[in-house]
């Protein structure tokens, strides 16, 4: 009898969910900043909230994978690391439709309690964005 054990840390519970049952399920995966460990670990499908504005990087991200191209899924792996990090510098969820705005889709700002930027934020998160080169890899 085999007994999967699921631990604390998050890629441990999704390998012990992939490898339920001889893997007979697809487990999605759910972290963009990790998305290539969870390739190596044979995901093949995945949910998150940055899909939505940058779904091309992580198509790229999978074909680089795919075609063995390790060290260009490494570099698309931290570019998705990187405008994620902008979410956190600039509050978190809101952040998500300050990026839809930027791929042209104005989605309004969040009710309370969730906190929106400030018109300066906005502008210092607009810089930022350009820094990465965001419109190489949004989706248009």
């Amino acid at each position: 009898m085999k007994i999967t054990v699921l631990k604390k840390n998050f890629i441990d519970s999704n390998l012990s969910c992939m490898n339920y049952a001889d893997r007979k399920y697809d487990m999605l995966w759910g972290r963009d900043e990790n998305m290539l460990s969870a390739l190596v670990l044979g995901a093949r499908g995945a949910v998150g909230s940055t899909y939505n504005y940058a779904a091309p990087l992580y198509y790229d991200l999978i074909k680089a994978f795919d075609d063995g191209d390790f060290d260009r899924a490494n570099d698309l792996q931290q570019q998705s690391i990187d405008m994620i990090t902008l979410l956190g510098k600039y509050g978190g969820i809101s952040v998500g439709k300050a990026y839809m705005k930027q791929v042209g889709l104005d989605c309004g700002e969040f009710r309370l309690p969730v906190k929106n930027m400030t018109a300066q934020q906005y502008k210092s998160f607009e810089s930022d964005v350009k820094i990465l080169n965001f419109n190489s890899f949004c989706s248009k």
